[in-house]
């Protein structure tokens, strides 16, 4: 089984300030939770070795010092930064799979038709993924598990996604109804929340730094593209990293 985990960065109606919305997240194989939660327990043991307890890790949260991270200094938030990057860098293909959707203003007729592009469009990326794993001789069913922020809403489309199916068909490998968890609950979580902060400020604030440590995870069907982990749905002309391969 393999469990897509889902947050989202900016906001779906945020269009006064904000061009970009974002949902993303990591595909983990459920071999891999217990590995992967180790390694970021063992982050926070470096930067945290007095807490026993989960301190969540919120990339947000980070870049600004706020909460957990107020007594830090930016270069030392840096580091940290870096180390949860790195958790998703270092991880193997296919155990951990990076997936986003970014929309444009341009792209959006209303605040809420931004959602369920966007979750309809990851869901099919996701549901290829699998498809293609089961072609090789890896059969594995696909669940998905999302920040609870907007739990009707993404509940909502994904019973309309199964029940009547995508603008690009069925989604027959994405099992059951979606699970919804908070950020503290599950540390796989926290990695989609870094996932999704480094895809927003590629395209919002046209900072790369993260998203190239994290580029190789994006799912690809071979090693030299397309890159169909990361979609840009956009109506102006765009060089990123994924319209580079229309």
């Amino acid at each position: 089984m393999n469990l897509l985990y889902l947050d989202e960065s900016g906001s779906a109606d945020g269009w006064k300030v904000q061009d970009h919305f974002v949902l993303a997240g990591v595909a983990v194989h459920e071999g891999q939770i217990y590995g992967l939660t180790r390694e970021i327990d063992a982050v926070q043991t470096k930067y945290f070795p007095s807490i026993s307890i989960p301190v969540e890790f919120h990339a947000t949260e980070i870049r600004r010092g706020k909460n957990r991270f107020k007594d830090f200094n930016p270069s030392r938030r840096e580091e940290i930064l870096t180390d949860m990057y790195n958790v998703i860098c270092n991880a193997t293909y296919p155990n951990l799979v990076a997936f986003a959707t970014a929309i444009h203003i341009s792209a959006v007729e209303n605040p809420m038709q931004a959602r369920r592009i966007i979750l309809e469009d990851i869901c099919q990326r996701f549901n290829r993924f699998l498809t293609r794993k089961f072609k090789t001789g890896l059969p594995s069913k696909g669940l998905l598990i999302i920040d609870r922020n907007r739990e009707e809403e993404y509940r909502q489309c994904i019973s309309e996604f199964q029940s009547s199916g995508t603008k690009y068909g069925y989604i027959d490998n994405i099992v059951d109804i979606p699970y919804f968890a908070r950020c503290h609950e599950t540390r796989m979580l926290q990695l989609a929340d870094f996932c999704a902060n480094a895809v927003f400020r590629y395209y919002e604030s046209d900072e790369s730094k993260y998203l190239d440590m994290i580029l190789p995870r994006f799912d690809k069907r071979s090693k030299e593209g397309p890159l169909d982990g990361l979609k840009h749905i956009t109506k102006e002309e765009c060089e990123c990293y994924a319209c580079h391969w229309r």
